[in-house]
């Protein structure tokens, strides 16, 4: 019975368990994996998505109130004297009902023939409210995409930036093996294994901090899958070290780039959007013309002798005076389109400048790349002479130290330039609005 039980159990767990947890922990995730994760299951893209249906649903409101509205009423009303239910239809004729009770039904019936053209504004304005919200969607998957690829490739560096504190301590400890022989046969001094232990104490310090740091990695990364952060996913993967070769860019090719970014599309839609909010307000100053009808019934006491009425008519309404309350709102729109179209010069600036600094950065990078790779062959062999050196009584433990702690850092440089080059290639494709591409 008690295996019976806790296999019960063990089913429960199994289909209680988070689908994306089950997944985390028994594969690894690949860069388009991780981004196909978080494009499909991201809180922040879902609330964009929101955003793009009720905008959707927002335009069709703008719409319907274009189209007549007909409305159902009824209704009961006590006077304190008996009155006539209906009107009188003229003299000589039969006299009305007399009731102080008075039921009524009926339908009434608007059409907007002119507002001045407000409605069709607000409906321009509720198609430019979904191209926005669109964008939005848009510029928040670019930025989902930039932010997992550089958590990602962060973590690889890191990795790789890890192995090689591994293989620092790994040569420490055969150095120290050594030098406790050399200590036997009277050959080293106790204070050369003093000197391999405070090394060894620095690298194991620097070792945990670099495996904190991944795991703080890779708890971002999980954030923005849509994960619980508690559970720490695993990757596979290489950073590559070639250098991309980037085109020239002239001032219509980086005019191009830009407007292919979502957020400089949104901002021209924004302008666009405070012109509009100009004309409604503008229409204010306008009259209101209304067709409306009504057909019911009428009826007094007991619900006797009830009769038909209607009417029909146009209504036209024009403000003459409202304190000003019109044309402040209009200097108020005003005020807004010339924010609106400060905003994307800004914004414009802000691109730009952003696609420089991105290639400016790619560059720097790969040169350090060389440099460091450069730095690790003589670091390397530096090593090997000094290491050999001490071996043979010809050199000191400290001089052998000091090598292997400037090949670790060359290869620690190396990595750091790894990951700044890929950092920087995916800011150049976020700049440009590209980053989608490819994926």
């Amino acid at each position: 019975m008690k295996k019976i039980h806790m296999y019960l159990i063990c089913c429960m767990l199994l289909i209680f368990l988070p689908v994306g947890v089950l997944a985390a922990g028994n594969h690894k995730l690949s860069l388009r994996k991780a981004i196909a994760i978080a494009l499909r299951d991201s809180p922040l893209l879902q609330a964009r998505e929101s955003e793009v249906t009720g905008a959707i649903e927002g335009e069709k409101t703008r719409k319907g109130e274009l189209l007549p509205r007909l409305d159902a009423y009824a209704g009961y009303q006590r006077t304190s004297a008996p009155m006539a239910v209906v009107p009188i239809k003229g003299f000589n004729t039969t006299p009305p009902i007399f009731s102080r009770d008075h039921y009524q039904t009926g339908l009434t019936l608007s059409f907007p023939l002119y507002e001045g053209g407000r409605h069709r504004t607000r409906i321009t304005t509720s198609k430019l409210l979904k191209t926005i919200a669109g964008k939005d969607l848009k510029f928040s998957q670019q930025e989902i995409i930039a932010n997992v690829t550089n958590t990602f490739n962060r973590i690889l560096s890191l990795k790789e930036l890890e192995a090689a504190q591994q293989r620092a301590l790994a040569a420490l400890k055969n150095a120290r093996n050594d030098t406790e022989k050399r200590l036997e046969t009277g050959r080293a001094a106790p204070v050369e294994l003093m000197k391999i232990d405070t090394q060894a104490a620095r690298e194991e310090h620097d070792l945990i901090h670099t495996r904190e740091a991944g795991i703080r990695s890779r708890q971002a990364l999980t954030a923005l899958l849509g994960e619980n952060p508690a559970v720490l996913p695993s990757v596979e993967g290489e950073l590559s070290t070639a250098f991309p070769e980037l085109p020239e860019t002239t001032e219509a090719h980086l005019e191009e780039m830009i407007k292919k970014r979502p957020d400089i599309q949104k901002s021209i839609q924004e302008v666009k959007l405070a012109a509009a909010n100009v004309k409604l307000q503008k229409g204010y100053n306008l009259p209101d013309i209304t067709l409306t009808g009504d057909y019911g019934q009428r009826t007094g006491s007991e619900l006797n002798d009830n009769e038909e009425v209607w009417s029909a008519g146009i209504n036209v309404n024009l403000n003459i005076f409202n304190g000003g309350v019109t044309n402040a709102r209009i200097r108020q729109a005003k005020a807004g389109l010339t924010a609106a179209r400060k905003r994307l010069q800004q914004q414009r600036l802000t691109a730009m400048t952003e696609i420089h600094q991105a290639r400016s950065r790619i560059k720097e990078a790969g040169n350090r790349i060389q440099m460091a790779a450069q730095a690790i062959l003589s670091a390397r062999e530096s090593y090997r002479i000094e290491d050999l050196k001490y071996r043979t009584g010809a050199g000191t433990i400290t001089d052998s130290l000091l090598a292997q702690a400037a090949w670790f850092q060359a290869e620690a440089l190396k990595a750091e330039a790894v990951y700044e080059l890929e950092k920087a290639m995916v800011d150049y494709r976020l700049a440009t609005g590209t980053i989608k591409e490819g994926i």
